[in-house]
């Protein structure tokens, strides 16, 4: 029946009322939770039903609140082919929605164990009254697999212009200003953007003080601090203040000596009392929800990005290694405070990237070409001259020709395909006008890092078509563990003999049952319906330190690295677990 199945809108009508009395009539508390639900279905505007139609009419339904991106039930009729019709009906609420989590009675296994086969997984447990329920988020791999297989394109009505603008190398101050004015001047120039007096708030990609060493500038980790300079410069005449506000991410309570370690402190001698600088981690936030409400409800926001009338947006363009990129999508990451940037990992980094973007709107976006990364960025790779200003109005559009001058595709990155399958804007060329040379012209293919996840004697990876994230942070632990093991002169810690065979499984694809004798790592939100069998690493992707600690906990007495700053990431980790056992049973 599944093959010759239709998928329309549905409507809480008496067929799917007396399918789910049929259905929840067997399950303890069904009846009282269905009167419920029902009840709360008919007065919430955002309610919709899908329904599959076959030959013999409705086969199945499923209701979604598009408020929170929420499943909120599958039914089926009673001679119908279980997987078939239900696979049907995600598959098409996937394909428009893509991230989605689903909501089941505990009691509910056969539910669960249908919405687990498809791709979701247990995540928390949530109480109506007397009624404990299991919230379900759905893989990201999945869902983009499952948009793949429909060919769904990225949802953008209009056109979007990227200028590309070549800088001379190595040229002076004057040459980079009026490189910048070029680069704008298709787009308006700051005119366009910035009315007289108004704030504007500059988010450059500070990360760490890799770019700096010994005193010489090292180009391709932060955004250059020459650029920012003519930057402010262009806009003191317009602007009322000028802002650069950062949250870096790797030791994150140094970003006030970031901008001292780049001489970004002295920018403020250009206009005393108009320009500033705002360290984003230590920022007072605004709440904000989230639309649709995927994989976080709300996010805090600092006051500075929320009240200022223009925001700039200033990437490098350099290679990620678990992101793939860090461009204009990824650069968002360090506008919120350190707090939520741990917690993304938990919930999803690359749909948590979106979500900031729809609640932090730059009004342009201005990439740092001046010098790229590539291989192992962020901020270990090598850097790499490509003398280019890329920028443009719309951060999918510019991350989508970034990328193609970088010699990679588009869609390959997680976090901008979401953000295009999901509204945002277009990966697609013939749906942005480029400004400039040919891209044939400046483009160089950028060197990515090479993702090994070879186990050792006793260790095992299995990796069941995990995202980038979790690959590349798998490596990032990996890595540390291929070299000298002083207790084995001749060999490598990774090669060290265990008591137990180790596994490390990641992915949502799984290669067989697990070894019951052996030691297991389950990865993820991927993996997270695998917990029970042994250690699970929470996150998409989880966290290096979550990682590092799971991989050298299978090695006794083997010193643990660190990722970053020992005493932050431990608060950080201490106030994320508190948050998630509140969130384990909610009401």
């Amino acid at each position: 029946m599944a093959d010759t199945l239709e998928v329309t809108t549905g409507s809480l009508g008496p067929s799917l009322r007396a399918a789910l009395e049929a259905y929840y009539r067997l399950l303890p508390q069904g009846s009282e939770y269905l009167q419920e639900r029902w009840s709360a279905w008919r007065q919430d505007p955002h309610v919709q039903v899908l329904a599959a139609v076959g030959a013999q009419g409705e086969a199945g339904w499923l209701v979604f609140d598009a408020q929170h991106s929420m499943v909120e039930e599958l039914v089926l009729r009673a001679d119908c082919d279980a997987t078939g019709v239900g696979r049907a009906l995600l598959d098409a609420l996937v394909a428009r929605e893509v991230l989605v989590a689903a909501r089941v009675l505990e009691s509910d296994r056969a539910k669960a164990a249908l919405l687990i086969d498809y791709g979701f997984r247990p995540v928390r447990r949530e109480r109506k009254g007397q009624v404990l329920l299991q919230i379900m988020e759905l893989s990201m791999p999945v869902a983009l697999e499952v948009c793949q297989r429909a060919g769904r394109p990225s949802r953008w009505p209009g056109r979007e212009k990227v200028v590309v603008e070549r800088v001379p190398a190595g040229g002076d101050d004057a040459g980079l200003a009026a490189g910048l004015r070029r680069l704008l001047a298709p787009l308006g120039g700051l005119e366009a953007f910035v009315r007289p007096g108004q704030s504007v708030v500059i988010k450059p990609n500070i990360v760490s003080d890799h770019g700096l060493k010994d005193g010489e500038y090292r180009g391709g980790v932060v955004t250059d601090p020459r650029l920012l300079r003519e930057l402010v410069r262009m806009l003191l005449p317009l602007a009322g203040t000028v802002t650069i506000a950062e949250g870096s991410s790797i030791n994150r309570s140094a970003t006030g000596k970031m901008f001292a370690h780049y001489g970004l402190d002295r920018l403020q001698d250009l206009a005393p009392g108009r320009v500033r600088l705002v360290d984003l981690n230590q920022d007072r936030v605004v709440e904000k929800p989230v639309p649709g409400g995927k994989r976080m409800r709300v996010r805090r926001i600092p006051v500075t990005l929320e009240e200022a009338d223009v925001i700039i947006s200033v990437p490098v363009m350099k290679i990620h290694f678990a992101a793939i990129v860090s461009l204009a999508i990824k650069n968002l990451q360090g506008a919120v405070p350190p707090l939520e940037k741990y917690m993304t990992h938990f919930y999803g980094l690359a749909q948590n990237l979106v979500n900031i973007h729809h609640l932090v709107r730059p009004s342009l976006t201005i990439v740092d070409g001046l010098v790229g990364q590539e291989d192992f960025g962020p901020i270990s790779g090598v850097p790499k001259p490509m003398n280019l200003l890329i920028a443009g109005t719309n951060p999918v559009a510019v991350d989508a020709v970034t990328m193609r001058i970088m010699g990679l595709e588009p869609a390959s990155a997680p976090a901008v395909r979401l953000a295009a399958l999901q509204g945002m804007g277009p990966l697609e060329l013939d749906a942005i006008d480029i400004v400039g040379p040919p891209l044939e012209e400046v483009s160089e293919r950028f060197r990515q890092p090479l993702i090994s996840l070879q186990g050792g004697t006793c260790l095992t990876v299995h990796d069941g078509g995990a995202c980038p994230g979790c690959r590349g942070y798998l490596h990032f632990a990996l890595s540390k563990l291929r070299r000298p093991d002083p207790d084995n002169p001749g060999q490598n810690l990774v090669d060290r003999r265990l008591p137990r065979h180790a596994h490390i499984h990641l992915g949502p694809h799984a290669d067989g049952e697990p070894d019951p004798k052996g030691t297991h790592l389950f990865m993820g939100i991927c993996r997270q319906h695998q917990a029970h069998l042994g250690t699970h690493l929470p996150g998409c992707p989880p966290h290096a330190e979550v990682i590092l600690n799971g991989v050298f906990g299978l090695f006794p007495g083997v010193e643990r690295p660190s990722y970053a700053d020992k005493s932050e990431e431990a608060t950080l980790g201490e106030m994320l677990e508190a948050i998630l056992a509140r969130e384990r049973v909610q009401e």
